[in-house]
């Protein structure tokens, strides 16, 4: 896996930048270890660099400059020029994204769901600027999420979920919980291990296995519970800010989109699935992995109408049918997942 430090050490190598370059501040909001801001943004980074001959150079913090949800609002008030943002955090001012937060929308084939929210955005969704000031240079997901107990009693149904306290990550995964009665505390996954150490919860729900692994949760569980279309599959957007896009040239700017877009999408989600599927295989011996049932899975498809409902009435005032949206991003995963 390269290191940010060592692609762009090589970046440099490869040629002289202009005295006049054009040097963009990208934040990576996960730890510096996190494959995310070493390997992809890193690969990135040095592939923008040679693409535009040294015009334009990338420069990543080695921490986050700002927490998880104050992204957007930093590269909008110039703290940087661009980075990564849950969905969750923009889901007051941002509808048509979402489509791929919807529940049991996903599986744990993270390409394929982010080069179909990619197309979906290209084909139905980028006609309406909803990234008020912002430029977006992708779109990605995670492979969807399953249910972890921290004690001795595995998630089998609903009433298992809701009669203990969860935590989920906030939006549509707490508003099914909620909805089933269940007690929910929501929050940024890098902040999920305090509350998972600390006793408050009894459970979690919604992120992959290699994730829960990194933010410190995974080692915690005794049971995981998977289903087949998950409850929840996180999506992100890369956005630079428009001032800072707009600074570079129209030649550099196409240079930049081929590199962004469908081939950042598949990379990032090409690798996103590799960890997990491997994390996923290790399970077996560090606890009970149970398939969740048909029954299950209906109990929550029952509870999952709510949030579904609202998306719809929002694409319905942004001009848009989202019932068809939905329906070419769906299809979009299972022509990917034909391929494969």
């Amino acid at each position: 896996m390269k290191s940010f430090a060592f692609t762009a050490l090589a970046a440099s190598s490869l040629l002289a930048a202009p005295a006049d370059a054009k040097e963009l501040l990208v934040n990576c909001f996960w730890p510096s270890q996190h494959f995310f801001c070493s390997e992809v943004l890193g690969t990135w980074a040095e592939d923008v660099a040679e693409a535009t001959e040294g015009r334009v150079k990338v420069s990543v913090p080695p921490r986050s400059l700002a927490p998880p949800p104050k992204q957007v609002e930093s590269i909008r008030g110039g703290l940087f020029d661009a980075g990564f943002t849950f969905n969750g955090f923009l889901a007051d001012e941002i509808a048509g994204p979402l489509v791929a937060m919807m529940p049991f929308t996903g599986t744990g084939d993270a390409r394929a769901s982010s080069l179909a929210l990619w197309r979906t955005y290209e084909t139905h969704l980028s006609g309406v600027d909803e990234y008020d000031g912002l430029h977006l240079l992708s779109a990605f997901v995670a492979p969807g999420g399953d249910f972890y107990s921290l004690n001795d009693t595995p998630i089998e149904t609903l009433a298992d979920a809701t009669d203990r306290k969860m935590w989920a990550l906030p939006g549509v995964t707490s508003a099914i919980l909620s909805a089933g009665g269940g007690n929910v505390v929501s929050g940024p996954a890098v902040q999920m291990a305090e509350v998972i150490q600390s006793g408050v919860v009894d459970g979690f729900v919604g992120i992959p296995p290699w994730d829960a692994e990194k933010f410190n949760a995974l080692q915690h569980a005794k049971s995981i519970t998977v289903t087949g279309q998950k409850i929840f599959t996180p999506a992100f957007s890369f956005l630079i800010s428009d001032a800072a896009w707009g600074g570079i040239s129209d030649a550099d700017q196409t240079a930049i989109m081929a590199l962004s877009g469908a081939a950042f999408a598949g990379s990032a989600g090409t690798i996103w699935t590799g960890l997990n599927d491997a994390k996923m295989q290790s399970l077996d011996s560090q606890m009970q992995v149970i398939d969740a049932s048909d029954a299950f899975e209906a109990e929550l498809l029952a509870t999952s109408g709510g949030p579904v409902a609202g998306w719809l009435k929002r694409m319905e005032a942004l001009g848009l049918d989202g019932e068809e949206v939905l329906e070419f991003y769906t299809a979009q995963i299972a022509a990917e997942q034909a391929t494969n």
